[in-house]
């Protein structure tokens, strides 16, 4: 048995669905996928395509990412309403949102998916903003559009969502644990180095500061909470593989078409990307590119 990471895989793109589509049936029989968000908006491509993923691995874990939330303006309702209902769906496809020990015959691992979002700087502290002197103003942001929260929430969506993981953190067994989340939840994740140099690059060019929606450090606090050696993300379209302090975080985001054809994306390591097998360790990849912008 083999644990596989993936996220970002954005079927709502033709070539997308296509690539989940040809994933053989065969070489994953055996394994566990971490699937970390963004999966479609669009209820029907999202339950069909957990469905393909839950016919080709054994076994399935997922959290949501902001796509997955979002609400078409001519949806009603609120996008916290959405995320219990795609639970609910999950449960349905026999897909994990909940923590669950594996039995693996050298070792115990725990698989603990951890339900996150992003702080913006004027929210709060455990912001992973980063401030930019090219930054500009953010209204292409479609989350700025598309969630909806509803007005009972009373905290912060990213706290909401921390505290709906705060039950499992202390209670996982003796043994491996490997955490997950769609959000960042540290800033070195965003760039190879904080300089003054990789400073200058933090809206990748187009103005936009991704890191006023990377994620939260709190989340990071979480994950050392549980003892996780292993950390998987997603959101940030560049995927990585980077120890920090105790913890190794991975990235494998399939992103879209353009990001790929324009190699922003690396896939060179392999999607799904192997995250434990006790075949090799991962060695960390130092990024001279630019942060993501989604």
């Amino acid at each position: 048995m083999r644990i596989l990471a993936l996220s970002d895989i954005h079927v709502d793109q033709p070539e997308n669905l296509a690539w989940l589509a040809q994933l053989s049936r065969n070489d994953y029989r055996e394994d566990v996928l971490l699937l970390a968000g963004d999966v479609s908006h669009d209820a029907t491509r999202f339950a069909d395509a957990l469905s393909m993923l839950r016919q080709r691995f054994a076994q399935v874990f997922f959290v949501p990412g902001n796509h997955d939330l979002w609400l078409m303006r001519h949806e009603t309702g609120d996008s916290l309403a959405k995320f219990h209902r795609l639970l609910a769906l999950c449960q349905k496809l026999g897909v994990r949102t909940q923590p669950q020990t594996l039995d693996l015959p050298e070792r115990t691992v725990t698989i603990l998916p951890l339900f996150s979002w992003y702080t913006r700087p004027e929210e709060g502290e455990d912001s992973l903003y980063v401030p930019s002197a090219q930054e500009q103003h953010a209204s292409h942001w479609c989350d700025n559009y598309l969630i909806r929260w509803p007005d009972t929430l009373g905290i912060t969506p990213a706290r909401y969502f921390l505290r709906l993981n705060e039950p499992h953190l202390a209670a996982c067994p003796a043994g491996e644990v490997i955490t997950f989340s769609h959000f960042l939840p540290r800033r070195e994740l965003m760039l190879s180095s904080l300089t003054d140099e990789t400073l200058a690059r933090v809206t990748g060019g187009s103005g936009f500061n991704f890191s006023r929606v990377a994620g939260t450090a709190l989340l990071d606090w979480q994950i050392r909470r549980a003892g996780a050696t292993r950390h998987i993300y997603g959101h940030q379209h560049r995927n990585r593989v980077r120890p920090l302090a105790g913890v190794t975080y991975l990235s494998c985001c399939l992103g879209y078409v353009a990001e790929r054809n324009a190699q922003r994306i690396d896939l060179r390591q392999g999607v799904p990307l192997d995250v434990f097998s006790g075949a090799h360790d991962h060695q960390p990849i130092e990024e001279s590119g630019q942060v993501g912008t989604r």
